[in-house]
């Protein structure tokens, strides 16, 4: 009997091991789990005060470019690689660059009125100076010679370029207008132009709204017999990249825009985006 009892003691007091060591374990994960999900809170509030920390970035920088510098803003032609700034604890970083709403890697397409052999519309926008467009046809007032980009979306604008080679200084648009349009069937002039001498040429004009197409109409050349020609057409505007950081997260927004430091109301949301780092 006595060995009977030393060996109940002794299955009493593994089971009591086996317990505890059962209860310490489930409390250990409870700790871990726990700990795992207080942590997981605190990235996702940290995560969401970076995000909201872009946005105000963003925020700001459409405000400096709508803004003109004499009350205090940067103008609508500012740029920058990255200004810091505080707020609430954290801070975001502003990146402005100049950005082409008319060039064909952003999305756009364009179209003619005529082409000369190879040098179609499309050389237009395709991001060289080398190529070019030439119309068949040399521009009068009765048989305009037109060139047409088509946007992704609708958009604001109040600013255009184009630009023709040294070489090709004759064949420059020399009286022209600029007209945009909702659907590419009615456009509206927003600028006309006579006697233009340059061949470089950044034209600004009244903010126009819901804009999906974009004519440069031809009336006149700089002389010769030939069509006139286009190396470059460009629609411009600003790409913002606004980085928010919390702690030790970071959230990153880009967004295009157009800001009219005149009227103070033109920019553009349609194309927000967040970028999300590569893991």
């Amino acid at each position: 009997m006595r060995y009977s009892r030393l060996g109940q003691k002794g299955a009493v007091l593994v089971l009591t091991f086996i317990i505890m060591a059962s209860l310490t374990a489930i409390a250990v994960s409870f700790l871990y789990m726990n700990s795992i999900q207080t942590k997981a809170m605190g990235q996702d509030i940290s995560g969401a005060k970076a995000l909201w920390l872009a946005e105000a970035g963003l925020q700001k920088a459409i405000w400096n470019l709508k803004t003109p510098i004499s009350v205090g803003g940067q103008g609508e032609d500012w740029t920058t690689p990255g200004v810091t700034e505080g707020l609430g604890g954290g801070s975001y970083v502003m990146a402005v660059a100049r950005w082409d709403f008319a060039l064909s890697a952003n999305g756009s397409s364009a179209a003619a009125t005529s082409e000369q052999g190879s040098n179609v519309a499309a050389n237009a926008i395709d991001g060289s100076d080398d190529t070019y467009w030439e119309s068949q046809n040399k521009p009068s007032s009765g048989n305009p010679q037109e060139i047409i980009i088509a946007f992704p979306y609708s958009l604001i604008i109040n600013k255009a370029r184009f630009l023709v080679s040294s070489g090709l200084s004759q064949q420059r648009p020399k009286d022209y207008s600029w007209q945009v349009s909702a659907d590419g069937v009615s456009y509206s002039v927003v600028l006309d132009v006579n006697n233009n001498n340059s061949l470089d040429v950044v034209d600004t004009f009244a903010a126009a709204s819901n804009v999906k197409y974009l004519k440069l109409q031809v009336t006149k050349t700089g002389g010769g017999p030939d069509g006139v020609a286009v190396a470059a057409l460009e629609a411009i505007g600003a790409k913002i990249t606004s980085t928010g950081s919390a702690y030790d997260i970071s959230r990153k927004i880009e967004q295009t825009t157009v800001a009219d430091d005149a009227t103070q109301t033109a920019y553009n949301e349609k194309d927000w985006n967040e970028i999300v780092p590569a893991s």
